[in-house]
Order: C-alpha cells, then structure tokens, then sequence
C-alpha cells in the first residue's frame, strides 16, 4: 500500500511540473502575440495604416455633429 502511495505521489509532481512547464509557455505565446511593439518592428506599415484608420474611425464618432466653427 505504501508503494501505491508513493506512486501516486510521484505522478502528482510529474503532472505539477509539465503543467507548470506549458503555462509558461502559453505566458510566453500570448506576450509574443499581444506584443504590438514586436508587430511594429516587423511590419511597421500595416501597424501604421490600423493606427491612422483608428484615428479615423475616432474622428468620425466624436468629430463634431454639425456644430459650425464660425
């Protein structure tokens, strides 16, 4: 029975250990992913192209409704 014990034990602290293994690995994909300075430095002309349509799009939505300037 102690065996049993300590086989399971040992299973236990394997699976901790990979699982503790693939979170960081997942940490370090989704960093990678979300990073946008990475994104810039290897495309900087569609990450400049979404960030002016984004200017846009705010402009539309909050520019002025036909407010005059005079």
């Amino acid at each position: 029975m102690d065996q049993t014990a300590d086989k399971i034990e040992h299973h236990i602290e394997s699976t901790r250990e990979r699982l503790g293994t693939h979170i960081q690995e997942l940490e370090t994909r989704v960093k990678s992913v979300t990073d946008w300075r990475t994104h810039f430095r290897n495309r900087p002309g569609p990450m400049l192209g979404a960030a002016f349509g984004g200017g846009v799009l705010l402009a539309i939505m909050f520019g002025s409704k036909g407010r005059s300037c005079a």
